[in-house]
């Protein structure tokens, strides 16, 4: 088997090896890759990254082969997410954007029997659906990215309207008609919670020292490093939201219709082929691999 590979050098390149190259206990062989704002912004020199890595966050694989005591796996298709015990996929260590890759055992996510393109996206649906359950009412989201958009779809379908702040662009969210503030002098100043989702430090520093919320929720995806405090003596919460809570099927399965309606599927014989097509656009694509 010849091994190609999507990787950031600094630059985006396609590395060939003769053979496949495994490095952790997991070989797969990734069916769909979604690519989105991660990838965007360590392309665009948005996001600092150690390279080389290979690009991909989240997709649908199916396990070749298992090195140790998983074996039940072999041959198994599962979603892939972000979260693991060795930093984050497609960022911190070796992601799914290959013919052939291997991965950590925790990286590995729900078991699929019937996998389509849209599945690649539902880690990245439960994560968010999870940031929306740590919130307190009324919520402000920080960032109108697909991290932002599916935090405020998961509210909406709980009952919750929340608003965004977006120093960028907007027009993502814009088209489901949230309130959208992007000026800080026009937010309202007290919340229940602000929802962090964006990599913009200046952006989630404003939110943080000038509003009066109880509670910060962090996703990962943020690469929020550092929080200012508040004014002194002000009491709030700051939850950081890697694990997935239990969410409702319900809402996932919601979520991902929506999605299906915006975000193309776009398919490759030759990793090579990728190459015009990265940056990604928002919100992404999902890349199909035959």
């Amino acid at each position: 088997m010849r091994q190609k590979m999507a990787v950031f050098t600094g630059r985006l390149e396609i590395f060939e090896y003769p053979g496949v190259v495994v490095r952790e206990p997991v070989l797969l062989k990734p069916i769909y890759v979604y690519i989105g704002d991660l990838e965007r912004s360590i392309i665009e020199g948005l996001l600092p990254v150690n390279p080389p890595v290979v690009l991909g966050s989240f997709g649908v694989a199916r396990v070749i082969e298992v090195s140790g005591s998983n074996t039940e796996y072999t041959g198994r298709v599962f979603t892939v997410k972000p979260f693991g015990d060795h930093g984050l996929l497609g960022v911190e260590v070796d992601g799914l954007l290959a013919n052939y890759t291997s991965i950590h055992p925790s990286y590995l996510d729900d078991v699929l029997l019937d996998p389509k393109p849209i599945d690649s996206i539902k880690p990245l649906i439960k994560h968010s659906t999870s940031l929306a359950m740590e919130s307190l009412e009324p919520v402000l989201i920080e960032g109108c990215g697909l991290t932002g958009l599916l935090t405020g779809l998961a509210l909406r379908y709980r009952g919750v309207e929340p608003a965004y702040y977006c120093e960028q662009s907007s027009k993502l969210v814009l088209q489901y008609g949230f309130t959208i503030y992007k000026h800080i002098g026009d937010v309202v100043e007290k919340w229940g919670s602000i929802v962090l989702t964006s990599i913009n430090q200046a952006s989630k520093n404003r939110l943080a020292t000038r509003l009066d919320y109880k509670r910060l929720v962090v996703s990962p995806l943020s690469f929020t490093h550092y929080i200012p405090l508040k004014k002194r003596g002000a009491l709030y919460t700051v939850n950081i939201v890697s694990d997935v809570s239990s969410v409702e099927l319900s809402i996932i399965n919601k979520i991902s219709g929506d999605l299906a309606k915006i975000i193309r599927v776009v398919e490759v014989e030759d990793l090579k082929n990728i190459v015009g097509l990265l940056p990604p656009r928002s919100p992404g694509f999902i890349l199909s691999l035959k």
